[in-house]
């Protein structure tokens, strides 16, 4: 059956999107005709009246408005029992939907109020009824209650500009509005006033110990962390160096050696005369060596305490296998190394590690269960190189070697050499016989005659041999991985705090450790979202209360490993690593695990905030910030068609804000 869209008296929409598409159509898509729709004008209004005993009349205590109910009269047209069938099918798949949450209200128009969209939901679709005998076609009343009586118009955007702006909403009734602010500035505290009505997020901060709340209240702070050191490591002025005539470091693997310097953007280790860095004796050492530092101490001894160090690494050397490391050291009263961070180079070119642990030695044979490993990693951006790659150091050494002369000959004159015969012949009978045998004689004598009858006497000489010294220049095959990873070129931060928290009555130590990589040419950390770069947070409850400890003072060093290019002679140069230690950051805490102690700044420069006086929340970049909403805060509505004047912090002329809402018709 074809239907005149011009004889229809309304048509509506159904379940369509925010943006007005999808959804269903009551001629298109469902094929219905809409009969005359009479719109409510209230919604369903309950008195609240209570009976006086011996009074003439009662006490009347309002009125209830509860939910508005709109009657959609239909009438469906079917030619055939196959298509009334099929109508009705497509009725129910569009009207019952099981698969939304219980509470999912959806928005509704009609054609002669395309801009007003109601939310609510069907409640009853009746059985149809069919209008003669004989025929398909069937009349029946829909029925669409609105949980919120109100009909809603298409958004509107205010922009305020000043807190003495007058703001006059388009509507009839109150609606709850939306507040975009993006400050310019950071802020502790932000929030708008309406009348005597408000939203208060944060803390009004009068200075470092007091905050006074949205009700002008005061109250003293005890801070749950009080930054005690703060060194930007461009000074040796406040560190020292370890030896045997100031204050030894148990280092780990590791020996005091060579000097340490600061120049004006770090501690790192100093150069010799030749420009070479000094790390110490190369060919004593058999594990790492190099210069060991102490700061010349904190103000104050903590139980609660967090220390933030920040390092830069470089391996420089282009196979990998230079090794280095560089570290600090937490210390306790008496100077024990009780935990360590840092970054540590393999033999072979292996990827080199960052780690965060308590205790003072960490074999993980020897010191199994003696310490405590909060982070431990290879960073990401690995780089698997050329595994068991060969490369061949080149040296020179000095070898010894043989050397044989040709036999030499003398010859004598025959009267010379009978002289000779005659003399030992003499010797040989003066002296005894012996028994023993005697040794062959180095040398022989021949006779040869020479041409005209003459005899020649001729001494040969046994080959001689001799021994030299002689320089040569060869090589020994060293095994390098050649691999690489995030801490084979970091700048970034390793922080570690202690806090306190309690357990069915138990305190217990949570350990709470960090490494954040910097951006090295801005000095500033990464954002979480920026691909590769490492970001590691990790939380650890200890209850063994093995390594607890009262944080005294803390110490850093910078350390190479002889490689083979050290120990061979002469040395051969190469690139070592570039290790250096550049802001310390040392704060004392209360112990808590609450970071929201203390004042601090909740919304940054330039992210954006919202508050929902719809929902009754508060987003900082995405961020919920519902803590930090003052239990007070009413979440006030706008009044539709009145003139009022709204207050908001930060002012409008350091932020950018905009009120965002739907208008409302009773």
């Amino acid at each position: 059956m074809v239907f005149s869209r011009t004889a229809m008296v309304d048509t509506f929409d159904y379940a369509f999107a925010e943006d007005g598409s999808d959804g269903f159509n009551s001629f298109k898509d469902l094929e219905i005709l809409v009969n005359h729709v009479s719109k409510p004008i209230a919604p369903t209004i309950t008195e609240s009246f209570q009976d006086v005993p011996g009074r003439y009349g009662g006490v009347f205590l309002g009125n209830s408005y509860g939910e508005k109910e709109i009657d959609i009269p239909i009438t469906i047209m079917a030619s055939s029992r196959d298509e009334y069938n099929r109508k009705m099918d497509n009725l129910s798949k569009a009207l019952i939907n099981t698969h939304d949450d219980a509470d999912t209200q959806y928005p509704l128009r009609f054609n002669d109020q395309p801009e007003v969209v109601y939310y609510g939901h069907f409640t009853a679709i009746p059985t149809p009824t069919f209008i003669n005998e004989g025929v398909q076609d069937c009349t029946t009343t829909l029925t669409f209650m609105l949980a919120d009586p109100r009909g809603f118009l298409p958004q509107r955007d205010i922009k305020i500009t000043s807190n003495e702006q007058i703001i006059s909403p388009a509507g009839n009734t109150a609606v709850q509005p939306v507040i975009h602010i993006i400050p310019n500035t950071d802020l502790y505290y932000f929030g708008y006033t309406l009348g005597d009505q408000y939203v208060a997020v944060g803390y009004h901060v009068d200075d470092g110990s007091t905050v006074t709340d949205a009700n002008g209240h005061v109250t003293s702070l005890e801070p749950h962390q009080e930054l005690q050191v703060h060194d930007p490591c461009n000074s040796m002025s406040t560190w020292f160096q370890a030896g045997s005539d100031t204050q030894e470091v148990k280092i780990y693997r590791g020996e005091n050696d060579g000097k340490a310097t600061a120049t004006a953007t770090a501690l790192m280790v100093a150069k010799d005369s030749k420009g070479h860095y000094n790390w110490g004796t190369t060919g004593k050492h058999k594990d790492f060596y190099g210069p060991v530092i102490i700061h010349q101490g904190i103000p104050k001894i903590s139980n609660y305490w967090k220390v933030s160090m920040r390092f830069h690494h470089i391996k420089r050397m282009k196979n990998e296998r230079a090794m280095g490391k560089v570290e600090g050291y937490l210390l306790d009263s008496n100077g024990n190394v009780c935990g360590r961070m840092g970054i540590t180079d393999y033999a072979e070119g292996r990827y080199p590690r960052g780690y965060i642990q308590l205790g003072s030695s960490f074999n993980a044979t020897k010191d199994k269960g003696n310490y405590l490993t909060l982070l431990y990693n290879e960073g990401g951006r690995k780089n698997n190189g050329q595994n068991n790659h060969d490369v061949k150091v080149h040296l020179t050494k000095t070898v010894k070697v043989k050397t044989t002369s040709k036999a030499k000959a003398k010859a004598k004159s025959a009267r010379m050499y009978q002289a000779t015969i005659q003399r030992e012949a003499f010797k040989a009978a003066t002296k005894k016989k012996t028994t023993s045998k005697k040794k062959k004689k180095t040398t022989k004598k021949v006779t040869k005659k020479k041409s005209g009858g003459k005899s020649k006497s001729t001494k040969v000489s046994k080959p001689t041999v001799k021994t030299k010294s002689k320089t040569i220049k060869t090589y020994v095959t060293e095994t390098t991985y050649m691999n690489s990873d995030a801490y084979s070129n970091f700048f970034g931060e390793f922080s570690l705090e202690r806090q306190k928290k309690t357990i069915g009555g138990k305190v217990y130590d949570n350990w709470v450790a960090e490494i954040n990589e910097y951006n090295p040419k801005t000095g500033v950390a990464y954002s979480i979202n920026t691909e590769g770069k490492v970001h590691i947070h990790t939380e650890k409850l200890d209850k063994s209360g093995k390594f607890g400890f009262a944080l005294a003072n803390v110490a850093a060093t910078f350390m190479k490993h002889d490689i083979k290019e050290d120990l061979v002679t002469p040395k051969v140069g190469y690139y070592s690593d570039f290790e250096t230690l550049t802001d310390l950051k040392i704060y004392t805490s209360d112990g808590s695990d609450d970071p929201d102690d203390i004042p601090h700044v909740i919304a940054h420069a330039g992210e954006e905030i919202i508050i929902d006086s719809a929902d009754n929340t508060v987003t900082v970049a995405g961020r919920n910030v519902d803590k930090y909403v003052s239990w007070l805060s009413t979440f006030p509505s706008i009044e539709g068609d009145v003139s009022q004047e709204m207050h908001f912090t930060p002012d409008p002329a350091n932020a950018d804000i905009t009120l965002e809402y739907k208008p409302a018709i009773k």
